[in-house]
């Protein structure tokens, strides 16, 4: 998020798109900012789709994750007239206690331990000060554990605990209104005819044995929740695709996405 969030954008526009090409098939493009950390945020055993209290705990809080929720739309509608403003919006906005931490996110490169640890840490406290809802999926070969038929409407904290062997992630992505088509219909739609169809919601992606955090704004509709990335990527290979000379290691053997081995969900936010 933030500066670093522009790296980030990128790469996983990249990750999603070089590694579904590789696989054979062309899948959906998405981008966002997840953070990885080997540590369970708070309450991850949870029952999924928790409510928050819908308060903040503070006037300041609220603006912050006000401030925060916006710089996150910003960056995943891919409009740069909104991000400038919402980044500068929540650089005023940030109390004094969380100041060392935010700028810790600004001054990281993306995908950095650094970074990770920082957003983390951000996640962490507004977890503790938002009062948003929590939504703690685990990802494995080849399912989402954890996904409700309906999740709450609402400011909401993605986790998404890897406890596979491979490398997952979940995209989540809101059904345009009047789109009746079936998920299954949805996934055998080339690229340009998905996206007419989807509109980007938000990203977890967590290596094996690590956790995947993400800050999003479920509207009430009908969603759904993918996994793109490919079996037999290991995480090295997801590095050396996802990074700023990325590139497809010469002696991969993708199979393919885990969205079409099972890896693929539908519910709905009320």
């Amino acid at each position: 998020m933030m500066r670093s969030m522009h790296n980030t954008k990128t790469r996983t526009r990249t990750k999603i798109l070089l590694l579904a090409a590789a696989a054979g098939t062309l899948a959906v493009g998405a981008s966002s900012v997840a953070s990885a950390t080997t540590e369970p945020p708070p309450d991850v055993s949870a029952a999924p789709g928790a409510g928050g209290s819908a308060e903040a705990s503070s006037p300041e809080a609220e603006a912050f994750c006000t401030a925060e929720l916006a710089v996150e739309a910003a960056f995943g509608s891919e409009d740069p007239t909104l991000i400038e403003p919402a980044v500068g919006a929540l650089t005023a906005a940030t109390p004094a206690e969380l100041q060392e931490t935010v700028d810790a996110v600004l001054a990281a490169e993306e995908g950095s331990p650094e970074f990770d640890e920082a957003y983390g840490a951000m996640v962490d406290w507004m977890r503790d000060n938002c009062g948003y809802a929590e939504l703690n999926l685990t990802g494995s070969e080849y399912t989402f554990g954890g996904l409700p038929p309906e999740v709450s409407a609402g400011p909401t904290i993605l986790a998404l605990s890897n406890t596979g062997e491979e490398v997952h992630e979940a995209l989540l992505m809101r059904v345009n209104d009047g789109v009746e088509l079936t998920l299954d219909e949805l996934l055998a739609l080339p690229e340009e005819e998905s996206m007419a169809n989807l509109t980007f919601t938000g990203i977890a992606f967590a290596f094996p044995g690590e956790i995947g955090q993400a800050v999003v704004d479920l509207t009430p509709g009908r969603y759904v929740a993918v996994c793109f990335l490919p079996e037999n990527a290991d995480p090295d290979m997801i590095m050396q695709m996802s990074g700023p000379d990325s590139s497809e290691p010469p002696d991969a053997n993708f199979g393919p996405p885990h969205a079409f081995l099972g890896m693929a969900q539908e519910f709905v936010v009320a």
